[in-house]
């Protein structure tokens, strides 16, 4: 790493394999040239970010949308935050098709579970999906016992929901009134585990774009938890090191990958408003002040 007093003079940030250039006017480059003094990369695009602006190559950058499936997103299996469906329009409406005008990949990372994943599951997984709480949401002090000061006391019932993965969901019942089989929760290949609609069409949509869409399945929240997952090898092969992040829960699943990314080494960028949790809000701002501080940057569709 090499700084210097002027800091409108270009500053080398990282090491021989890896490194950012900063410039106090135009920001953090992220483009990944071969050496600090080679000329440009081009085409290179600009993205406004809080805190600090940055520079990509689309060449080297995924926007990654996580888990936008029916077994979140259509109603006939549940409610749906309003946060959520706002984040879909935001990504149908702006982020999508920024990303195919700059021919940045686009890829589609989804839970698809196989019989294998199935009996590998680890007990935390089953039962964050398949087991459920009489609070709605969570206030710190609802734990805290007035009689022992800072003594923590479980206050939350849990009852097992059924929809642990693998589980079948039956035939429901659409908004447009057509019955279907849900099939198994989070299995590859089941209607739960599919795009929601809106989002489906827009994958088919992108099997003609100069970089074709792809879908890569995830057996846990975080889809480069290891070396071996299929997001890892993908991003590798295809020498990209940037990545977008948008989807669903941004402080379970997208923020899971997102720090991993962090620790593998991608340059990580959230897009606030294409993620949504139906966690307290204070989730989603958590996710997005560390991005802004800690694990990159914070930007928008």
């Amino acid at each position: 790493m090499s700084l210097v007093n002027d800091p409108h003079s270009q500053i080398f940030v990282g090491s021989s394999d890896n490194f950012w250039l900063w410039n106090h006017d135009s920001g953090w480059d992220l483009t990944h040239p071969p050496s600090p003094t080679a000329p440009p990369v081009q085409p290179r695009l600009s993205l406004e970010c809080h805190v600090g602006n940055v520079t990509l190559d689309p060449a080297k950058t995924a926007l990654i949308i996580i888990d936008m499936q029916n077994f979140s997103l259509c109603s006939a299996l549940g409610d749906v935050a309003p946060s959520v469906l706002s984040a879909e329009d935001k990504l149908l409406q702006h982020g999508i098709p920024a990303a195919r005008k700059a021919e940045i990949q686009i890829v589609w990372l989804n839970w698809g579970l196989d019989e294998e994943d199935l009996s590998r599951l680890p007990p935390s997984t089953i039962r964050a999906f398949g087991w459920d709480t009489e609070c709605t949401s969570v206030d710190y002090d609802l734990f805290r016992s007035p009689s022992h000061g800072n003594e923590v006391t479980k206050r939350r019932a849990e009852m097992p929901t059924g929809r642990h993965p693998g589980s079948e969901l039956g035939i429901v019942t659409l908004p447009n009134g057509t019955e279907i089989d849900a099939g198994r929760v989070l299995m590859k290949g089941s209607w739960n585990s599919d795009l929601h609609l809106p989002l489906s069409s827009a994958f088919s949509e992108g099997q003609i774009a100069a970089r074709p869409d792809v879908i890569i399945h995830k057996n846990r929240n975080s889809g480069l938890y290891s070396s071996k997952c299929s997001l890892t090898r993908f991003l590798e092969r295809e020498g990209i090191r940037i990545l977008l992040f948008a989807g669903i829960n941004t402080d379970q699943c997208v923020m899971g990958t997102l720090q991993d990314a962090h620790a593998r080494g991608f340059d990580t960028i959230l897009l606030r408003d294409g993620c949504a949790t139906d966690s307290p809000i204070y989730t989603q701002q958590n996710a997005e002040w560390n991005c802004c501080m800690a694990w990159g940057f914070l930007s928008s569709c």
